[in-house]
């Protein structure tokens, strides 16, 4: 398990009209373009695009999300849910930024860095 990947480096991109249908695990980074049918995690950081959608349960230390998420999110670090960004499902996160017309139909949980579980 790769542990010092700085969140800022991009190793996979998945690009617009491309489809995935399974899990993907990624240590690094990851930015979602196409379509993801299935689960997600990312040891750094996952960025979805404006055109992404994820269809599926996501495990991240950092997220950035502009496109759809239909699943859970647990980000280890940060959640950022961006301008137009549409999540259906629940976030777990430890800090979680929200941008004016985000549509989130879901439950949020939030702990510190101290807390387990």
């Amino acid at each position: 398990m790769v542990k010092d990947v700085p969140p800022e480096s991009m190793n996979s991109i998945l690009g617009e009209g491309s489809v995935y249908h399974g899990d993907i695990k990624v240590n690094g980074g990851l930015r979602v373009d196409g379509t993801v049918e299935g689960e997600v995690d990312v040891e750094g950081t996952l960025t979805v695009g404006n055109d992404g959608l994820i269809k599926g349960n996501v495990r991240v230390s950092h997220g950035i999300v502009g496109g759809t998420v239909i699943g859970t999110i647990s980000a280890t670090e940060q959640l950022e849910l961006q301008r137009g960004s549409r999540i259906e499902g629940d976030i777990f996160t430890r800090s979680l930024i929200i941008e004016e017309g985000v549509f989130f139909e879901g439950n949020c949980r939030m702990r510190q860095k101290d807390q387990e579980g």
